[in-house]
């Protein structure tokens, strides 16, 4: 079993390379990176650590998302199943433009998060609410976010060292 499953989608874009830098940080050895669109529930239970990554594009319409809303069907699956998840550590990060969409900065993240709960984890890796500007977020809450809330495409330049300070809270956790 290795130590750490990172579950993302969407593919080839922000989401994405999050994981992988998440990886290249952690170390290639302990992290596997899956493709959501590539995965079954079951899949979680190979892994002591899980996280969890997402993209704002489309939670607006989640509770009427079809087939192309990946994480949608694979929570829905999770709900079906009656998925256990015996208290694996689960951490969750969240991409957003705070710029272009200010309102629902990382709700994703939210509408991810407000499903797998369910699933008796242990919640790791909250943010602190510093550095962004933005209106609302689903994902924020007692001034912190369910995760790493990031923006690359307007904080590029600050991403290296705000996953990198995410991946040590990570380590601390577990």
């Amino acid at each position: 079993m290795k130590n750490i499953g990172i579950f993302y989608w969407p593919i080839k874009g922000n989401v994405e390379t999050v994981a992988k830098k998440i990886k290249e940080i952690y170390g290639t050895d302990e992290v596997d990176i899956i493709d959501l669109s590539k995965a079954e529930p079951k899949h979680l239970f190979h892994y002591k650590n899980l996280i969890l990554g997402c993209s704002t594009v489309g939670s607006e319409s989640w509770e009427d998302a079809t087939d192309d809303n990946v994480w949608y069907q694979f929570l829905h699956k999770m709900e079906d199943d009656k998925v256990d998840l015996n208290g694996k550590n689960l951490a969750i990060y969240g991409l957003g433009d705070q710029m272009r969409y200010p309102y629902n900065f990382v709700d994703g993240m939210e509408r991810v998060f407000s499903h797998i709960v369910n699933h008796n984890i242990n919640h790791i890796a909250q943010w602190p609410n510093e550095g962004l500007t933005f209106k609302e977020s689903l994902a924020l809450h007692d001034d912190k976010f369910r995760g790493l809330a990031i923006d690359l495409d307007n904080d590029e330049d600050e991403a290296d060292a705000t996953i990198t300070k995410w991946v040590e809270m990570i380590k601390k956790e577990i």
